[in-house]
């Protein structure tokens, strides 16, 4: 093999590695040295590296490593910075963990990983825990001194973190600055990368001139400060990042790499698999009002035809924390239990949006895993970034931004089996595009209320 040859997932030539010049290391040169890769391994050749990662794969993983896991890991371990844009379910959560994994453990290397939920660090906490990887997800009120010294000693391997913590926790600023947390950080990640793209939008003022924006009330309410990721990023130069993201359009990469500094020539990209042929795309135009959300009536038969056990399990989607609820009363309506509405631990149905009490959080979606009931009533803030294997449907309601319902419709058929999403749409839109003729010929479509009204037309006739 030759020596570009771990750049074939490189999207342009121009792409190719090129160690960036723009970060300022803040390392303790004069003290301990930054951990680094085995000499051993550094100085294997692009053949042998790309082997001997896939050896320690097997030594982990029952499932052999795909290829772009594999050239993803060699890039990071060669020092690059990646992007991995694949579908949901791909494995790119497993990249981050197969680097560690090079790094002697008894080294204690450090992996800090950027989440945009709570909730999401939290189920990789418990994932990276039952595989024997000693983790945390920080939330604002768990800083304490003692937890710093315990994360400068090393004794968590993945760190999962907020941006909010991450850029204004004064603790947690105390710890990244350190000599002691620098000489130990192998790899910074930035979960559910395309978020950056969001949050930038809402920084910059754009988004209050989007009606999509209005559609996805948990979208990007509460990350004004994720643009300024790039100013903390740049302590660290010998640090490689990894993005991750399963949607990400050009427009938006583009936005992503100014928003964290870099430049195309700063960053590796790979691309893998973003077909779902398991799941079943029907659309639906809505016959009542989107507020009221009564087409949902004609989903549900009667709790005496079919028991709450006996249901699909299944994700339904709203634009808003208030639509939640009055999808939780239409349910109940139809299987003709309307006193069960309020029910917070209903066998049925239960709701879940970004002012959803943390322990209710945590006890829902625990409740959800254990298949205590079957319907989740959601805005996006639930399910991005999990990884369940039981849901086999997920419907949304209204129009909506297409990367956004991508995400929702690949949270089903997550285990390889059929999934079926469930598009209801309104047939007309107030100063929307509502036909074809609508879009002007040769001209392009350039906003995220075109790319939502498009969505509809695709699925039209």
């Amino acid at each position: 093999m030759d020596g570009s040859s771990l750049a074939i997932s490189v999207q342009d030539p121009k792409d190719a590695h090129v160690e960036t010049t723009t970060l300022r290391p803040t390392r303790d040169t004069e003290g301990k040295k930054p951990l680094q890769l085995n000499q051993e391994i550094i100085e294997l050749g692009n053949n042998k590296l790309i082997d001997y990662v896939k050896d320690e794969s097997k030594k982990h993983y029952k499932e052999a490593p795909k290829k772009l896991q594999v050239d993803t890991v060699c890039n990071l371990a060669r020092g690059y910075h990646s992007f991995v844009l694949a579908g949901t379910g791909y494995g790119k959560s497993r990249i981050a963990e197969l680097y560690f994994h090079l790094y002697a453990p008894q080294k204690k290397p450090v992996v800090l990983v950027l989440n945009p939920l709570d909730s999401l660090g939290e189920d990789q906490v418990r994932e990276k825990t039952a595989a024997g990887i000693k983790a945390i997800s920080l939330g604002k009120m768990k800083m304490t001194e003692d937890l710093v010294k315990e994360m400068k000693a090393g004794d968590y391997a993945f760190i999962y973190l907020s941006p909010e913590v991450f850029l204004n926790n004064s603790l947690f600023t105390e710890l990244y600055f350190s000599s002691e947390f620098q000489n130990r950080l192998v790899l910074i990640v930035l979960d559910e990368a395309h978020m950056v793209y969001v949050w930038g939008l809402v920084e910059s003022g754009k988004a209050k001139f989007l009606s999509v924006r209005d559609r996805l009330q948990d979208y990007g309410i509460f990350r004004p400060s994720y643009g300024k990721l790039g100013d903390r990023l740049m302590a660290t130069n010998n640090v490689p990042l990894l993005l991750l993201s399963a949607t990400c359009r050009p427009v938006a990469v583009e936005s992503i790499l100014g928003s964290l500094m870099l430049k195309r020539v700063d960053i590796t990209f790979f691309h893998g698999e973003l077909v779902r042929p398991e799941i079943r795309i029907l659309r639906f135009y809505m016959e009542y009002p989107l507020k009221s959300c009564d087409d949902l009536l004609r989903m549900f038969s009667p709790e005496s035809d079919i028991k709450n056990r006996e249901m699909v399990p299944m994700l339904i989607y709203s634009g808003t924390r208030k639509a939640t609820l009055s999808v939780i009363s239409v349910i109940n309506k139809a299987r003709g239990k309307k006193k069960d509405a309020y029910d917070s631990e209903s066998r049925l149905v239960r709701r879940y949006h970004a002012c959803t009490g943390d322990e209710d959080k945590l006890d829902c979606v625990k409740d959800f895993e254990n298949d205590k009931f079957p319907v989740f009533s959601s805005t996006m803030a639930l399910g991005l970034g999990q990884n369940w294997k039981r849901v086999r449907c997920v419907i949304h309601l209204g129009r909506g931004d297409p990367s956004t319902i991508s995400q929702m419709m690949g949270r089903c058929g997550r285990d390889g089996r059929p999934g079926l999403a469930i598009l209801f749409m309104e047939p007309k839109r107030k100063k929307g595009k509502n036909s074809v003729e609508d879009f002007s010929s040769g001209k392009e479509q350039l906003t995220d209320d075109d790319r939502m009204d498009a969505l509809t037309m695709c699925f039209s006739g």
